[in-house]
């Protein structure tokens, strides 16, 4: 890390430790001069696609990730057999956020998928997650254990992993 990163991170880590609740305002200002790698975004009273629009409008935007004609993967939680409000898996909220954006920015597919621990037809469906995207054109795809490839990625310790199919 260099030496000026460092210290600017012991800055913004201090004034966190001055004005506990308050970092968000000073680190994340409605119009971000800069473009951040990770935002932390929350909102006490604000609705899921508020928070998800303002998190991704602090990194600059979602056509800073998306081009035009981009086939787009969002693999958000969906491993457990759980509703929505037991908050268990990702909010479908969230999640048809993030496909609204994918397609506003121009992308010619969205597909939604995870690898989940219970039955994933029941997993995608009692999640909200299934109809959430589905409702706005995403694909959304059921695992199969039998598609899954071992791939090289070429790692320090990690030399491959096994990925679905479809991605």
């Amino acid at each position: 890390m260099e030496r000026r990163k460092f210290l600017k991170l012991a800055a913004i880590s201090g004034c966190g430790l001055i004005f506990k609740g308050k970092l968000d305002t000073i680190v994340l200002p409605a119009e971000a001069s800069e473009k951040y790698d990770l935002v932390v975004a929350k909102g006490a009273g604000k609705s899921p696609t508020e928070i998800t629009n303002s998190a991704i409008h602090a990194m600059g935007g979602m056509k800073q990730f998306i081009s035009r004609g981009d086939i787009v993967v969002i693999k958000p939680n969906m491993a457990w057999d759980r509703l929505p409000e037991q908050a268990a898996n990702t909010n479908p909220e969230v999640v048809a956020t993030v496909v609204k954006l994918c397609f506003e920015a121009g992308a010619k597919k969205v597909k939604v998928f995870d690898r989940s621990v219970n039955d994933p037809r029941r997993c995608y469906k009692q999640s909200g997650v299934a109809d959430a995207a589905g409702s706005l054109g995403a694909d959304v795809i059921y695992t199969d254990e039998r598609r899954f490839k071992e791939i090289s990625i070429n790692g320090q310790v990690l030399k491959s992993w096994p990925l679905s199919g479809p991605l």
